[in-house]
C-alpha cells in the first residue's frame, strides 16, 4: 500500500483533561499512532475510561489533541482554517452515537436532512430529498419515514441516525458504541448494516464497541491500548 491510500494518519496523540499542576489532570491518550486506509473498516476497543470516546472527538475534530499530529488525506488539521474545519466536520465525517441524538419536534425524514441545511444552495434540495429518500429505503424505514423519534424503535431511531450520518456522503464514518443501547438482535441488525456499508460503498469506518461479537464483524480490530 502507498501513502495515496491513507485517509487519516495519527502520529504521538497526547490528550489530557483537568487543570494543569492539580490533583485534577488526567492524561487520557499518550504517544497514540494510528494510521487508517481508504476503505477500512475498523472496531476500537478497549475499557471504559482508555479514551475511546476522546479519540474519536479528536478525529472529528471535535476537540484538539494537546500534542501530536492528526492528518486528513495528507493534511494536519491544525492548519485548517475555520471554515475548511466546518466544512471537513459537515461533510468529510459522519457520526453516529449511543444514544441517535434526533430531534424529537422533526419526523425521521427531517431528521436525515439536518446536516444538509448548512448547504444554502436551493437547486440541491431535490438532490438531498432523492438522497435521504433512497437512504431511508436502504435502513429498511420506508414505512416510518414520516414519524416522530418518540413513535419509532430504538432500533429505528439508531438507523435514522446511521442514515443522517451518511446524508453528506461523507469519506468517514465514526461510530461511538452505536450498539451500546440496543438489543443483541438489532445490535446485529445495525452492525450487519454498517458492515454492509463499508463494502458496498467502499466507506471508511471506526467504531468503538465493547463487544468482542461487533467487533470481530469489521475488516480489524485495534484495542487502544496498544495503539
Amino acid at each position: 500500500m502507498n501513502d495515496i491510500e491513507t485517509i487519516l494518519r495519527l502520529d504521538a496523540i497526547r490528550k489530557e483533561f483537568g487543570v494543569p499542576g492539580t490533583s485534577s489532570l488526567r492524561l487520557v491518550l499518550s504517544g497514540l499512532s494510528l494510521t487508517v486506509k481508504r476503505g477500512e473498516s475498523i472496531a476500537i476497543t478497549g475499557p471504559s475510561g482508555s479514551g475511546k470516546t476522546t479519540l474519536l472527538n479528536l478525529i472529528a475534530a471535535l476537540d484538539k489533541p494537546d500534542d501530536g499530529v492528526i492528518e486528513f488525506r495528507g493534511r494536519n488539521l491544525a492548519g485548517f482554517s475555520s471554515a475548511e474545519l466546518d466544512n471537513y466536520r459537515n461533510k468529510s465525517i459522519g457520526l453516529v452515537f449511543q444514544l441517535h441524538h434526533l430531534l424529537p419536534q422533526c419526523t425521521l425524514l427531517e431528521n436525515i436532512l439536518v446536516p444538509t441545511l448548512a448547504n444554502n444552495d436551493k437547486s440541491k434540495r431535490a438532490f438531498y430529498l432523492q438522497r435521504a429518500n433512497e437512504l431511508i429505503r436502504r435502513m429498511g424505514l420506508w414505512e416510518v419515514r414520516n414519524q416522530y423519534p418518540g413513535t419509532l424503535s430504538g432500533g429505528e431511531c439508531q438507523r435514522t441516525a446511521v442514515a443522517r450520518a451518511l446524508i453528506n456522503d461523507p469519506d468517514l464514518l465514526l461510530a461511538d458504541e452505536p450498539t451500546g443501547a440496543l438489543d443483541q438482535a438489532n445490535a446485529l441488525k445495525l452492525v450487519e448494516l454498517i458492515t454492509e456499508i463499508n463494502r458496498a460503498d467502499g466507506k471508511t469506518i471506526i467504531m468503538v464497541t465493547h463487544s468482542a461479537e461487533m467487533a470481530g464483524r469489521m475488516g480489524r480490530t485495534v484495542d487502544i491500548g496498544t495503539l
